[in-house]
């Protein structure tokens, strides 16, 4: 790892430090601490939705809200659900089935709910690239508002109303399929806490830069969390006591969301969406068990698959791993992991009587909807840079194959300097960390900071957990907690450190204490 190591114009003062490194101005601060979500309306077509919502109330006609597996599209639905549901406005929802139907609107889908009375259609999620779906719906004169957030072309989209992200809406621009669901049913409805959890747990999900309207969206969410609402999410915990924040929703609620949908052969993921809505207790206790029963044969699978793909390993420079036996719920997972490990795009791919269907995964700098633009051999793609589902007949199989040959991949994949700030352990007192933690939450776009401790001189070393954790105390009183058990040779009684400032609560007491990120021997550039 290599270190940008930046010292401030005062390293004795966390304020000072935390504008400089965000390049903020007082103002800015208070901006990035203020709560209150944008006006919904400020959407681009946002008008134009409320409208034809408006009327199709009006007129006693049915709308159905067609949304995707995984935690963003299924929260996104449960959002519209419960706005309509408050308005009275006549609905249904559609989630497809992964593996039997495959992501976005289908024709199908469409045929149905046609036969079924509805004469108005609404996508969460997704939608962009359904260019068939979409003639369908102008053929049978049905209304469409296509709701998105992934990366589309113009001349694919048409409907009635396109609500996205990327036009021009400026404090939106990073929001999810969720949090644009949000801002339509905040155009219908006061603000409700439930809705804002759920658009705040689809954020984390779907990894979107905490920024702009996101950070007010999961900052709103995670308190309302905390306050009690929507007992759903609070059943999945691992144990009743345990506090919503990123971290927890990231590795413990959203796995579990996400299993519903990628185990479709074992639960329909429709049953997801009436999960976040249910509103009886015991109704909701049982469910939970069962997501859980369905999350660990999700874990379980996910193993086996991850063993057999690590043994087909070719090191090309873009991995094609395909198996009969692999689950096609979880290749997202199994390539995400792969790419992560070895440090190449990957697909994993599952292997069937006609066709390969799957999911890819890249890294850093390089675009996979870039570089796949000239191949046309695809049965479906769609996603985002870096990642992407993708299905091909069997034998177009070698045309991929060829196509990676044959197409240069231009990319980086050079260790970055990671900008640590300088500081002395003087300006970390409990108030000024307290105020940096305000600044919360951090994620993608807005990182915590790292801060770097330069000769520090370290009075007490404490091993932890038979020498598997360590506690350190400075000579100023300052602790300093070593989780990366990798690290702990390094510990001495001098060292240059980098770590994370975080506060600990115990027994009534407040103090602060940072997380060992990194103990530096050398490979350390100041700036």
């Amino acid at each position: 790892m290599l270190y940008n190591i930046h010292q401030a114009n005062n390293i004795f003062d966390l304020n000072e430090i935390v504008k400089e490194h965000y390049h903020l101005s007082e103002e800015d601060l208070l901006k990035i601490k203020n709560d209150e979500l944008s006006d919904p309306l400020l959407c681009t077509n946002m008008k134009i939705c409320v409208d034809i919502l408006k009327d199709i109330k009006k007129n006693n006609e049915k709308i159905l809200i067609c949304g995707d597996y995984d935690c963003d599209g299924i929260c996104a639905t449960a959002i519209l659900c419960r706005a309509f549901e408050a308005v009275g406005i006549q609905y249904g929802f559609y989630i497809p089935d992964r593996m039997e139907e495959g992501y976005g609107l289908s024709l199908s889908a469409i045929s149905k709910a046609y036969d079924k009375g509805y004469r108005n259609v609404i996508s969460v999620d997704n939608g962009v690239r359904a260019v068939e779906a979409m003639k369908l719906i102008k053929e049978k004169n049905m209304r469409f508002i296509l709701t998105d957030h992934h990366t589309f072309h113009e001349e694919d989209i048409h409907c009635d109303c396109f609500i996205h992200p990327f036009l021009k809406d400026d404090d939106f621009q990073k929001c999810c399929g969720a949090g644009m669901a949000l801002q339509i049913a905040r155009c219908l409805i006061p603000e409700d806490r439930e809705i804002v959890a759920l658009a705040s747990l689809a954020t984390i999900a779907d990894c979107m830069d905490v920024t702009h309207e996101n950070r007010r969206i999961i900052r709103k969410g995670i308190e309302y969390l905390n306050q009690g609402c929507l007992p759903a999410l609070h059943a999945l915990k691992n144990r009743p006591q345990d506090l919503f924040d990123m971290k927890m929703m990231a590795y413990t609620i959203i796995p579990k969301i996400n299993s519903l949908g990628r185990m479709s052969d074992h639960v329909n993921a429709n049953n997801a969406v009436r999960y976040l809505l249910l509103k009886d207790q015991n109704a909701i206790m049982n469910a939970a068990a069962q997501i859980n029963q369905i999350n660990e044969l999700r874990k379980t699978k996910t193993m086996e698959m991850e063993k057999i793909a690590n043994g087909e390993i070719k090191n090309k420079p873009f991995e094609v791993i395909a198996h009969s036996e692999f689950h096609e719920g979880i290749v997202g997972l199994v390539a995400s992991r792969l790419a992560g490990s070895i440090h190449r795009p990957v697909a994993v791919l599952c292997e069937m009587e006609n066709e390969f269907k799957g999911s890819m995964r890249s890294v850093e700098g390089f675009d996979l909807i870039d570089y796949f633009k000239d191949f046309s051999s695809f049965k479906t793609f769609g996603g985002h840079a870096q990642a992407a589902g993708i299905s091909l007949k069997k034998e177009n199989m070698k045309d991929f194959l060829d196509y990676l040959e044959s197409h240069e991949m231009i990319y980086q994949d050079e260790e970055k300097e990671t900008l640590c700030e300088w500081v002395d352990e003087s300006a970390l007192s409990i108030q000024s960390v307290m105020d940096y933690m305000k600044l919360a939450p951090f994620g993608n776009g807005f990182e915590e900071i790292l801060f770097y401790f330069h000769n520090l001189q370290i009075k007490n070393i404490t091993s932890l957990s038979n020498g598997k954790y360590y506690k350190a105390v400075s000579s100023s009183g300052l602790e300093f907690l070593l989780f990366k058990s990798s690290l702990g040779h390094k510990i001495k009684d001098h060292m240059n450190l980098i770590g994370k400032c975080t506060l600990n609560e115990y027994r009534g007491k407040t103090s602060v204490n940072i997380i060992i990120e990194d103990i530096l021997e050398e490979n350390i550039y100041e700036e």
